[in-house]
C-alpha cells in the first residue's frame, strides 16, 4: 500500500510518466528527483537501489586499492616529477568518480548537485594528459618555442606550410588548458540552475538551461579532447617508445568516450527505451543505473592503468644520473597543482590576446616570460657588499672615480692591463664575506678592498670595468 501511495504521489507530482526528454505530453513538467520515492524489493531481499549501491561501492573500494598502488609504485620511484606528477593525478580519476558515484546513487535528491562535479576532475585530467605528452616531446620549457618553430607545419593535403608549428602549438594548450576552468564553471552553472529549477533535464527546450549548458560542455570537451588526440597522432614519432604514449591515451580516452556517450545515450532516450515499474522507480532508472555505470566503467579502466601508467621505467637503474625523491616530497609535488593553474592562466592569456598578422589572436605570445618555474634571481646571502657598481651603467660621484659605459668594441692600450696575479692559485674557498682567490688576502667589506681597487683604477685611467667580477670564484654571486 505504501509503494501505491508513493507512487500516486510522484504522478501527482509529475504527470508525465515516464518523464522522458522529448515528451508530447501538453501537462509536461521537469522531472527533479522525489525524497522518499522506493521501489519494490527484488527476489533477493533488497532493492535496486540498494543492489546498485553495494555494486558501486564495491567498485569504490576497488578503484582505492588500485589506484593507491599504482601511485604508490610511482611515489617510491619518483625520479621524473614533471612526468609523475601527471601520472599520478590521472589514475586517481576512477577513484573520484566511484565517489561521486557512490554519493549520487546513495542520495539522489541531491545527485543533481553531485554528479556535476565528477566532470570538474576528468577536465584537469585530460589537461594532465597533454602536459604528460608535452614532456615527452620536449621536456625543457624553454625550448618549446624554439622547438616548435621549428617543427615543419602541413595542411590538409599534407603539402607542407610556411611558418612552423609555433602557432598551431599556441592554439592546442589553449584549447586543452581552457577546459578545466571553463567546465568548473559550467558546472557551477549547471549547480545553480538546478537550485533555481530552470535546468529541466528532461528537456531541450531553449526556455530552459539544460540545452545550452550541453551544448557548451559537448563544444569545450570536443575542442579539449580532440586537440589532445591531434597532438598525439601528430608527434607520435616524436615520443620514445618506452613511454607507450598509446596505451596512456586510448585507456584515458576510452574512459572519458565511454562515459560522454552513456550521458548522450541517457539524456536522449531514457524515458523511451527504460520504463519505470513497480521495482525499477524513475530515479533508479535516470540517476542510479547511470552512476552505477560510470562507477562500473572507471574500475575497469582504473585496472588496465596498471599496464599503460606503470612505473617500471622510472626505476633509478633506468635513468642515468636520476635522483628519487623522498615519498613525502612526491606526495606533496603531486598534490601541488600550482602548475597547472599556472598553464590555465597562460591558456586564458592566449586567448584573449590581440591579433596579429597571422596569428588571429595567438601570434604575438611570449613564451620566454611565461615559463612555470622558470629561473628566478636569489641575492646570495653574503655577497651583499661584493661588486655593486654596474658593469654597463654610467655611475658619477663626487670622488675622483669616472665610471663611464664600455666601448663597443674591444679596447687596446699601450698601457700596461690588469692582470690577476701570477703563480700558483690558491684553492678556491667561501666563508662568509671572504672570497679566496685573486683577492684571497682581502676581505671585500674592508677598507683595504677599496683602497687596491682604486690604486688599480689610478694606475690604468683607461680601464672602464671593476676588475673584482673578473676575479676567480667558486660561486656565482646569483644562484638561478
Amino acid at each position: 500500500m505504501s509503494h501505491h501511495h508513493n507512487l500516486m504521489d510522484f504522478q501527482t507530482y509529475n504527470p508525465v510518466y515516464p518523464r522522458a526528454l522529448f515528451s508530447s505530453d501538453k501537462n509536461f513538467t521537469c522531472a527533479y528527483p522525489l525524497p522518499g520515492e522506493h521501489g519494490a524489493k527484488l527476489p533477493i531481499g533488497i532493492t535496486f537501489k540498494w543492489l546498485m549501491k553495494l555494486i558501486t561501492f564495491t567498485s569504490f573500494c576497488i578503484s582505492v586499492v588500485s589506484a593507491f598502488l599504482v601511485a604508490w609504485r610511482h611515489l617510491t620511484r619518483y625520479t621524473v616529477p614533471r612526468e609523475q606528477k601527471q601520472i599520478i593525478r590521472i589514475v586517481f580519476l576512477p577513484v573520484f568518480q566511484n565517489l561521486i558515484a557512490l554519493l549520487s546513487i546513495t542520495f539522489y535528491v541531491d545527485s543533481i548537485y553531485i554528479m556535476p562535479i565528477h566532470e570538474v576532475y576528468e577536465a584537469f585530467t585530460i589537461a594532465a594528459l597533454f602536459a604528460l605528452f608535452l614532456e615527452y616531446v620536449c621536456p625543457n620549457p624553454k625550448e618549446r618555442p624554439r622547438y616548435f618553430d621549428e617543427l615543419q607545419l602541413y595542411d590538409r593535403k599534407k603539402k607542407p606550410v610556411p611558418g612552423g608549428s609555433l602557432l598551431w602549438f599556441n592554439r592546442t594548450y589553449a584549447l586543452v588548458f581552457q577546459y578545466p576552468l571553463t567546465k568548473t564553471l559550467s558546472a557551477i552553472a549547471e549547480i545553480a540552475t538546478q537550485a533555481g529549477r530552470v535546468y529541466c533535464t528532461n528537456s531541450l527546450s531553449p526556455k530552459y538551461a539544460h540545452i545550452y549548458i550541453d551544448l557548451i560542455n559537448y563544444l569545450v570537451i570536443g575542442g579539449a579532447i580532440s586537440a589532445v588526440f591531434h597532438f598525439y597522432f601528430r608527434l607520435k614519432k616524436e615520443i620514445p617508445a618506452h613511454h607507450h604514449a598509446a596505451a596512456k591515451l586510448w585507456t584515458f580516452k576510452g574512459m572519458v568516450l565511454f562515459q560522454f556517450f552513456q550521458d548522450i545515450l541517457f539524456g536522449l532516450f531514457n524515458g523511451k527505451i527504460f520504463k519505470a515499474d513497480p521495482t525499477h522507480t524513475y530515479d533508479d532508472l535516470y540517476y542510479g543505473l547511470p552512476a552505477m555505470l560510470i562507477a562500473l566503467e572507471s574500475m575497469l579502466f582504473g585496472l588496465a592503468f596498471h599496464w599503460s601508467y606503470s612505473a617500471r621505467e622510472y626505476h633509478e637503474e633506468k635513468r642515468e644520473g636520476a635522483k628519487r625523491m623522498s615519498i613525502w616530497r612526491a606526495a606533496l609535488d603531486a598534490l601541488n597543482l600550482s602548475d597547472m593553474i599556472w598553464s590555465i592562466y597562460i591558456a586564458f592569456k592566449l586567448l584573449i590576446l590581440k591579433s596579429s598578422d597571422k596569428g588571429k589572436g595567438l601570434g604575438k605570445f611570449d613564451w620566454a616570460r611565461h615559463n612555470y618555474g622558470g629561473p628566478k634571481r636569489q641575492r646570495t646571502k653574503g655577497f651583499d657588499s661584493v661588486a655593486f657598481e654596474p658593469l654597463n651603467h654610467q655611475r658619477n660621484d663626487s670622488s675622483e672615480r669616472s665610471w663611464h659605459a664600455p666601448p663597443t668594441e674591444p679596447y687596446t692600450s699601450a698601457e700596461p692591463q690588469y692582470a690577476p696575479p701570477m703563480g700558483p692559485r690558491p684553492p678556491h674557498s667561501y666563508s662568509g664575506s671572504q672570497y679566496h682567490g685573486g683577492y684571497s688576502e682581502l676581505d671585500h667589506g674592508s677598507s683595504n678592498y677599496d683602497e687596491h681597487r682604486d690604486s688599480l683604477l689610478r694606475a690604468d685611467p683607461h680601464m672602464q670595468r671593476d676588475p673584482s667580477p673578473s676575479r676567480p670564484a667558486e660561486r656565482p654571486r646569483d644562484f638561478v
